[in-house]
């Protein structure tokens, strides 16, 4: 058992009428992985940040080091080795790679080169962990799992005695997940004490020691790994026992085409697609694989029709979609559930009734006044329609945009990484509602990072890399994750895979 490092003594942090943590107890060792699980909006981050010094306590005591005053702000939290990878990055997109570790590093000098001992210093782990991320790439041009990566290197760098990783494998692929997973454990192995925040079984699998349980703000259970089957870990999360029900991929009953792309190609922002035919038929699930960065984001905003084809063009029924020309609707028949919600789907300032009519206004239409409906269907915590959406966790942002999206029948959905940062019953959810779609005849295009996901639910995946499809598998059984996996990485052919 190693040292205690932090301690909550009965902690409480209330928001208003609102108790985000409920005289929560626990401690913090060196040389140990705690693994906090808990549905969304169970109080896992929020306790974090308390530690972290985001915000105080309304009640109850926080020890770092065997002092009793807790951390004053997130400055000091990193001059006492706190270390903090948030959900939402705090990354300056027009910077590079290189110049946002620098920023972030406690030890970087008034002036630096590329022969600065600094930057070769900052540059370590970010080897270590992606080699192949140029240092001089900016970081708008990155994928939402490079992004993760530099934030983890960032946080890596300040050699941190507590680090605290905040659903860190929610966007990294099967590769990157196994390396972040060594990383931690040697990160343990080495004396730090890790805090992995995660809805992730795998993840708990992988490297816990030891597992704090949260439900409605409280720890209501604290183990060591194999003192509790999974199984009942669910179980105490959610409260009651929820089985994972994806749906086998069974021969859609109508293989008329609906959704099709027709020899695409795009460019935006360092990204580009390449040639790209792809048909989606009525009642289809078909999935997109691919290793992030490879174009998985531009792909869909172009279906989405917020970024134009160079050459080709996107069909839904025969007519074709996309990118509106001016003074044409905003709106679009396809349901669509976006790479990062809280940036890309949702106005903060606004209530969650008034997101929820975004597409009726687009559209020049009326409300139907089933916003409560809604809410409760896909329940986001707290149901409340006057309530801010800026005010809700990310785990309910992501529900809420997925009500407005999977709610009302599409012809089409696009769901790009629809259950990123949900909890097992989140997951669920959203799941039942987007194969409820295609079984009533919509053609559904799920790009996701969760391989096992996929081969238990689509009917074909496609493997995208390079902004290219290599590869289109039908789903028959035979498919497995090793297969899809070595095509993500260019390591089969297409006839190796078949």
């Amino acid at each position: 058992m190693g040292e205690v490092l932090a301690r909550f003594d009965a902690v409480t942090m209330q928001f208003g009428d609102l108790v985000a943590v409920d005289k929560a107890s626990l401690e913090i060792r060196s040389g140990e992985v705690l693994a906090v699980l808990g549905e969304n909006g169970a109080g896992k981050s929020t306790l974090m940040k308390l530690l972290y010094g985001v915000f105080p306590p309304t009640d109850g005591t926080i020890v770092v080091e065997g002092c009793p005053d807790g951390i004053s702000g997130p400055a000091e939290a990193l001059r006492q080795g706190i270390g903090m990878v948030f959900q939402h990055f705090s990354q300056l997109p027009a910077l590079s790679v290189r110049d946002n570790l620098l920023l972030a590093w406690p030890k970087t000098p008034f002036w630096k080169s590329r022969r600065n001992r600094a930057t070769g210093d900052v540059l370590s782990k970010l080897r270590d962990m992606a080699p192949a991320i140029d240092p001089d790439t900016p970081v708008h041009d990155l994928s939402v799992g490079e992004q993760q990566i530099v934030e983890l290197v960032k946080v890596l760098n300040i050699q941190a005695r507590i680090v605290i990783l905040d659903e860190p494998t929610s966007v990294l692929t099967p590769a990157e997940t196994d390396r972040l997973h060594g990383f931690i454990c040697q990160l343990a192995a080495d004396g730090v004490a890790v805090v992995l925040i995660t809805h992730k079984l795998r993840d708990v699998e992988a490297c816990a020691d030891r597992i704090a349980v949260m439900r409605r703000g409280a720890i209501v259970d604290v183990s060591y790994r194999g003192e509790r089957s999974m199984q009942e870990i669910v179980t105490l999360m959610m409260g009651k026992t929820v089985d994972r029900k994806l749906p086998s991929p069974q021969p859609a009953t109508n293989p008329v085409d609906r959704l099709v792309l027709q020899y695409v190609s795009a460019q935006a922002a360092g990204m580009r697609l390449r040639d790209i035919s792809l048909a989606v038929g009525r009642g289809e699930v078909v999935g997109v694989a691919g290793v992030a960065g490879n174009g998985q984001t531009l792909l869909a905003e172009v279906v989405a029709g917020i970024q134009p084809v160079t050459y080709g063009e996107v069909l839904l029924d025969g007519e074709r979609i996309g990118r509106r020309r001016p003074g044409e609707t905003l709106s679009t028949p396809l349901g669509y559930i976006p790479e990062q919600p809280r940036e890309n789907a949702t106005v903060e300032q606004l209530s969650l009734a008034d997101n929820l009519a975004l597409r009726d206004l687009a559209e020049g239409n009326r409300t139907d006044g089933s916003t409560s409906d809604l809410l409760c269907r896909f329940n986001v915590n707290p149901p409340v329609p006057d309530k801010r959406a800026g005010t809700l966790s990310g785990g309910n942002l992501q529900k809420l945009v997925s009500a407005r999206e999977l709610g009302t029948p599409r012809p089409a959905i696009l769901a790009c990484y629809p259950t990123m940062g949900l909890d097992l019953a989140a997951i669920e959810l959203v799941y039942e509602h987007m194969f409820a779609q295609a079984a009533a005849g919509a053609a559904v295009l799920w790009i996701s990072e969760d391989l096992d996901d996929l081969l238990a639910a689509a009917h074909r995946i496609a493997v995208i890399r390079e902004g290219a499809i290599v590869a289109l598998e039908t789903n028959d059984g035979t498919l497995t994750r090793d297969r899809i996996g070595a095509l993500m990485a260019g390591m089969a052919s297409v006839s190796e895979a078949a």
